[in-house]
């Protein structure tokens, strides 16, 4: 089934990307939608454009992407009437053409062309200029041009996820994977001051620029609010656990703490309770009316106190 990924990630998504181009960029290459959503064995047609405030007569670009995600089934030529290079090479498009005649695309927003995915495995895949070039009549590249990369992911559309966070220290996990895991981006919807995580071989809390899921993250929340962000679902997390202290996450789903940890050697496994400010313990060997918690939430963020190295550690959602 043919599915233009435009409405799949919504009209605003779009319109967002032209607003977001650099300010001082005179000629804006981009992919629209972006980032884009197909699940294995689907299609989305996605557009390349260019925003240009000098003419336009030539351009040619070669457009890599990864073949074991996706897949390029067909492409096609936009406002350029002798586009003659459009050929596909295992993991990359070659694309180009001239306007003819000596004629210039004046500025504005032209149409490049189409590009059409199939979904092959789940996975993320960049879209990634190469060898890219465009120019005037004359012959010369046109000034300050900005070629954005753009992403496919093959796995579904898009969820949100939502969690109110109260003011102070909220240890949280990711239950989504982002398209962006910047700090900034993943919690572009919380009022925060400081992300901590944890190293288990130094035993020490460090300044987190990244988020991605099987990690826990101490968020400090200057202002009580909403936690909002977009990704697609995780099913599993892995981390290595460490004798002593590990700080983890979980995947899209809650389930009991017992069938989490699965055979894992630990002593407990802590959860911060955000609006008391302290820990909740639950320790397998103690009567259940002694466990501050009995289940494992997705969004939640939990340390480990492990007996020993454990490996490679996962939790999975049951079917």
């Amino acid at each position: 089934m043919n599915k233009n990924c435009l409405f799949r990630v919504g009209i605003l998504l779009a319109v967002m990307l032209v607003f977001a181009v650099p300010a001082t960029a005179d000629n804006v290459i981009y992919f629209d939608p972006d980032p884009c959503y197909v699940a294995p064995g689907e299609s989305i047609v996605v557009t390349m454009y260019v925003n240009n405030s000098d003419p336009v007569q030539n351009w040619q670009d070669d457009i890599y992407f990864d073949p074991t995600v996706v897949n390029v089934t067909s492409h096609t030529a936009g406002q350029f009437p002798l586009g003659g290079q459009m050929s596909h090479w295992g993991d990359r498009v070659r694309r180009g053409g001239v306007t003819g005649d000596g004629a210039n695309l004046e500025p504005g927003i032209q149409e490049l062309g189409t590009l059409t995915f199939e979904g092959i495995s789940p996975g993320t895949s960049t879209l990634e200029h190469q060898g890219n070039v465009m120019g005037n009549w004359y012959g010369q590249p046109l000034p300050d041009q900005v070629w954005i990369n753009g992403t496919i992911i093959c796995g579904g559309s898009p969820e949100t996820f939502t969690k109110s966070l109260p003011e102070g220290w909220n240890l949280i996990s990711l239950p989504l994977t982002p398209t962006d895991n910047s700090v900034s981006a993943v919690l572009s919807s919380v009022s925060h001051n400081a992300v901590r995580q944890y190293d288990a071989t130094t035993h020490q809390f460090e300044d987190a620029t990244t988020m991605d899921p099987g990690t826990g993250y101490f968020v400090n929340v200057t202002t009580a609010g909403t936690w909002e962000y977009e990704g697609t679902p995780v099913s599993s997390t892995s981390s290595g656990l460490e004798s002593g202290l590990n700080m983890i996450g979980v995947p899209n789903c809650t389930m009991d703490v017992g069938t989490a940890m699965g055979s894992a050697d630990y002593w407990y496994v802590s959860r911060w309770n955000a609006n008391d400010q302290k820990y909740d313990v639950h320790n397998p060997s103690a009567p259940p009316s002694f466990n501050g918690f009995t289940t494992m939430t997705a969004g939640e963020g939990y340390f480990v106190s492990a007996k020993s190295d454990d490996g490679t550690f996962t939790i999975s959602c049951s079917s």
